[in-house]
């Protein structure tokens, strides 16, 4: 098979980082490609003590693929992901390997246990390259076999280590069937589905600030390359474009607007509002329009379903203002209305989300920043490309202000978060109940 040579180097180049990684918890894992250095904090790899271990881990992964309803096919309908794995000790100590002989009933993946000089296999680099073969129904090496052992890691919330190891394939000259910017928008969109799905909050935290680093990673990248090439070698340029916010005379349109301002701070993106609150029209480089809006699309989602539940629980009565009775001549105490307590939730909802995701782009240009080390004193060639991409955008959108005669600021709609303090708090704690990028998406052993 012509590509597992080049797999195997690849493989060993992902894992010597991720041992680079363990060996200096917080230390960010520095890899040149080309004349870059990129940056990468992969998450913590999983190891195991014995067989019996790597058996719990593959239950609970394949259980997370089956909970998340994301199919591996086998091309005649089937599921991989629902056919079960056992995990037997292997007598050889000099490799693991994948059984397809009991299949359609279930896969079998042999590793050496540690007593005869296995500890080598019991990681989880190791144990997801056999459930990768199991995942792929074509057998061997292959950029479908890649393309899954990278898919497989961002489905178990690994985006970084699944970074890391396609930077290994390329560096190794292997294909993996998708690149460079639909690559990472899939990847986000990927994150995004992960988060909408989930029930637990700190998850579905986890996986948002994911995409919005992933996000920030594939923006520095592309501002570095445009600014290392020829003019007649830039491929985009700045573009605009109008997004639906809702119908005309809709509730809570300003909100929603707020969150778009959010997002879009965070991605170099500028916005031009329309006077009812019904449109947007983002100005920015095209790769990051499409990143607003999956962010958008998927958090806005979100934000309503935070605001329903908390109005459910009837936390928002809390809340009290005095009204004037006119039948009764007096001013009376009731709870705030709905609609106020709505909308203090998604005010906080949306500058406390956008607080987060700032958080996470700022972490990462600060690390990709001090990846690439000064020749002398002075700004970085990433710190230079990345205020040459924002002039350009602040540039773009003032000429698009003056043809288009876009005049005046948007002043959103009077806050109600003094009129219902407990529902603005709600929707603070709604939006920040995790530590952003930290969790692990499935439970994994020690």
């Amino acid at each position: 098979m012509p590509d597992t040579r080049d797999v195997y180097a690849a493989e060993d180049l992902f894992a010597g980082w991720l041992d680079d990684a363990s060996r200096a918890p917080g230390e960010p894992v520095r890899v040149r490609v080309g004349a870059s250095v990129q940056a990468f904090e992969p998450e913590v790899e999983v190891r195991f003590s014995d067989p019996t271990a790597v058996q719990a881990y593959v239950d609970r992964v394949l259980a997370h693929l089956t909970a998340i309803a994301s199919r591996y096919d086998d091309g005649a309908g089937l599921d991989r992901a629902s056919i079960p794995v056992v995990v037997r000790a292997r007598r050889g100590r000099s490799r693991a390997h994948y059984e397809y002989d009991e299949l359609p009933l279930r896969g079998v993946m042999a590793i050496p246990p540690r007593e005869v000089g296995g500890a080598w296999s019991l990681r989880a680099a190791v144990v997801l390259h056999e459930l990768a073969h199991h995942l792929n129904p074509a057998e061997g090496h292959g950029r479908e076999f890649r393309t899954t052992y990278l898919r497989l890691l961002e489905d178990i919330g690994q985006p970084v280590q699944a970074d890391l190891l396609h930077t290994a394939y390329r560096l190794t000259g292997l294909d993996t069937g998708v690149d460079g910017e639909d690559r990472t928008l899939l990847r986000i969109g990927r994150l995004l589905r992960q988060a909408e799905r989930t029930s637990n909050t700190a998850e579905r935290d986890a996986f948002f600030a994911k995409a919005q680093a992933l996000a920030t990673r594939h923006q520095i990248a592309l501002a570095v390359a445009r600014a290392t090439a020829g003019a007649e070698e830039q491929r985009e340029d700045p573009a605009y474009e109008t997004v639906l916010i809702g119908e005309s005379g809709k509730r809570s349109l300003a909100r929603y607007v707020r969150l778009v301002l959010e997002i879009a701070r965070a991605n170099d993106v500028r916005v031009a509002i329309y006077t009812s609150n019904t449109r947007v029209t983002l100005y920015g480089f095209p790769s990051d329009l499409a990143v607003v809006k999956a962010l958008y699309a998927s958090l806005v989602t979100q934000m309503v379903a935070d605001g329903d539940a908390h109005l459910r629980s009837g936390a928002h009565k809390a809340d009290q203002r005095q009204v004037w009775d006119a039948r009764r001549r007096r001013w009376e105490v009731r709870p705030v209305h709905g609609s106020t307590a709505r909308a203090a939730f998604y005010e906080a909802w949306a500058d406390h989300v956008g607080e987060r995701l700032a958080a996470a782009r700022a972490q990462e240009r600060a690390a990709a920043v001090a990846a690439d080390a000064p020749v002398a004193e002075g700004p970085t060639s990433t710190e230079l490309a990345l205020r040459a991409k924002e002039v350009e955008v602040v540039d773009y959108f003032g000429r698009m202000q003056r043809e288009h005669d876009i005049r005046g600021t948007w002043k959103g709609t009077a806050s109600a978060a003094q009129a219902a303090p407990g529902s603005r708090d709600a929707g603070t704690r709604a939006a920040a109940r995790a530590r952003l990028g930290t969790e692990r998406a499935i439970d994994q052993p020690r």
